[in-house]
């Protein structure tokens, strides 16, 4: 039973339609209100991105004050370069004076900083770091927990200098980590900002909350980059402590600070609230007007339509009863198409009622005409029977019994069309061997112990190649039995008939054995000639001539005919 697709259904339909009739109303109320937790739910990130930046003010301060310094100190400390006395006293006043850095000094570009506010001359030409500065010219901070003159953790502020746009070297400026703690703003808990962090492009740490898990309460470090790459934002992350964790991003300076707030989210409630009756109203809706509107299809088409249905279906599967007519309530529209349906049905089976009568009348006829050939053709072969009683001369009479053998098999195959019921490529195989079977009653054969091995296939043969290749078979097996004789050694004679299909190619073959010297005898015969022009009538390949069956030698004649393709439509005999 055919299985409809839902989506053919009249009510999938309407549903549909109703569908994008109400979704314009759906999808303003969507929108306005998907609007309206955007622009909450941006109000909330900004509120707490400000309180993160707010809570960093001081830090942020004295960085950008350390960069400032150090773009400030660098046309100075350029003109004493030369004398690293002088120059390493310069800087060691300003660190004095200033009161806030732990530390000035000129990194040139070899590496060796000669020029510094405290200590000896130091060698960074090794650091990973500096090569790579050197290499990426650009301002940045980071972070040396062991400052490499101080000893102590600072956060390193680290400007280029450039003279005519060729890089000397960096002027870097360190800030202590005592000194972060100093002015850094007391967070409040109840907010749920339990900790800040100054970081850099790289997601090193510069600076954090005085508190003992301050580096647990980080996103690890795959996290923190891709947050990184956002630059501002809101984000939920799981801490290295593995609790799932409100993150705020803000970009202090382009490409160098960034600040990090980290909340809790179990005292933070993230996201705005849903209005869903604004949301449910049009749903609401188009569950109703598609409650009523499915009611009224259903009470006023679709079950007359189901009883339409079921009546036609009826119909093609052969009940030939009346049409029960639709009532007077249904839809005129509907009862005009039942009226139609009950005239068509009418038509059709007067046509049925003609057809019938005049098939049954061509099919007597038919087996009339069948019947009457086969009598004309088993006259004319007793006629040359009784002929070749009155010949004396032996070829006369060969030739005369050959042909009287051609009118035999002529009518054994009308005969067999008469009494067939019907003829069609599935019973081709059946035709077949009932042609077999009547030869072999009729033929004269002096073999006694004939050895006959048949195999007959349901092949698909077009109506106008059936009555060619049935007497192209009948020839064949005509010959076969004539020249039938058991080999040198053997002890009587074989017959081998085969209807095959390969491939959609119906093949035929008849074989009979011979003996050694037997073959050059059935060679270019009437037969064969009779054979060959029958093949090409049905645009068939034949093969006649002498082939071995498990080294027995033989005779054997192979028909190949394409057969009738499932879209082709048959002809007419």
């Amino acid at each position: 039973m055919a299985i409809f697709d839902i989506s053919d259904r009249l009510a999938t339909r309407l549903a549909i339609l109703m569908t994008l009739a109400l979704a314009p109303l759906g999808a303003i109320s969507i929108y306005s209100e998907y609007q309206s937790l955007r622009a909450q739910a941006r109000s909330n990130d900004a509120m707490l991105i400000r309180r993160t930046i707010d809570a960093v003010a001081g830090q942020r301060g004295l960085l950008e004050s350390a960069m400032l310094s150090a773009h400030r100190l660098t046309p100075l400390v350029l003109e004493q370069l030369d004398d690293s006395a002088a120059c390493s006293d310069f800087l060691r006043e300003f660190v004095s004076a200033a009161d806030l850095f732990a530390f000035a000094g000129f990194v040139p570009r070899d590496g060796t900083m000669t020029c510094a506010s405290q200590g000896e001359p130091v060698d960074f030409s090794n650091s990973e770091r500096m090569q790579s500065s050197m290499a990426n010219a650009r301002s940045f901070f980071s972070f040396q927990p062991n400052g490499a003159i101080t000893g102590r953790p600072v956060v390193v502020a680290s400007r280029p200098v450039f003279v005519d746009g060729a890089l000397l070297g960096y002027m870097s400026i360190s800030v202590s980590q005592h000194t972060f703690a100093l002015i850094a703003a007391e967070l409040d808990q109840q907010s749920g900002l339990r900790a800040t962090y100054l970081v850099n492009p790289a997601g090193e740490t510069l600076t954090s909350a005085d508190i003992p898990d301050a580096a647990e309460r980080l996103p690890g470090r795959s996290e923190l980059l891709s947050i990184l790459a956002q630059r501002n934002g809101v984000f939920r992350e799981v801490s290295e402590d593995g609790e799932r964790r409100m993150f705020t991003l803000a970009e202090l300076i382009p490409g160098q600070l960034y600040a990090l707030g980290s909340w809790s989210t179990d005292q933070w409630p993230s996201g705005a609230v849903i209005n869903f009756w604004r949301l449910s109203f049009p749903v609401l809706m188009w569950f109703a007007s598609l409650a009523v509107v499915m009611f009224a299809v259903d009470y006023m088409v679709v079950r007359h339509l189901k009883r339409l249905n079921s009546q036609l279906r009826r119909f093609a599967l052969g009940n030939r009863a009346e049409f029960q007519r639709l009532p007077e309530r249904a839809p005129s529209e509907l009862r005009e198409i039942d009226s139609t349906f009950s005239k068509m049905a009418l038509l059709i089976r007067r046509d049925e009622r003609e057809r019938e009568e005049a098939l049954t009348e061509k099919t007597i006829l038919l087996k009339e005409i069948h019947h009457r050939v086969k009598n004309n053709l088993q006259l004319i072969g007793s006629i040359l029977n009784l002929q070749m009683r009155r010949l004396q001369d032996r070829e006369a009479r060969s030739i005369l019994k050959g042909v009287q053998s051609r009118v035999r098999s002529l009518a054994t195959i009308h005969r067999t069309l008469y009494e067939q019921d019907r003829i069609s490529e599935r019973y081709a195989a059946s035709f077949f061997d009932s042609i077999l079977q009547e030869t072999l009653s009729i033929a004269s054969t002096d073999s006694t112990d004939m050895q006959i091995t048949k195999q007959f296939d349901a092949v698909d043969l077009p109506h106008h190649k059936i009555i060619p290749a049935s007497l192209l078979f009948a020839e064949a097996l005509t010959n076969a039995l004539k020249y039938a004789m058991a080999p040198a050694g053997a002890q009587g004679t074989q017959l081998d008939i085969r209807l095959t299909s390969i491939d959609r190619v119906a093949e035929l073959t008849v074989w009979n054995s011979v003996s050694d010297t037997c073959s050059e005898q059935m060679d270019n015969g009437l037969g064969q000639e009779l054979m060959t022009a029958f093949a090409l009538q049905i645009h068939g390949d034949i093969e006649i001539g002498p082939a071995q069956r498990d080294g027995v030698p033989g005779w054997q004649v192979r028909l190949r005919i394409a057969e009738q393709t499932p879209s082709q439509p048959a002809a007419v005999a």
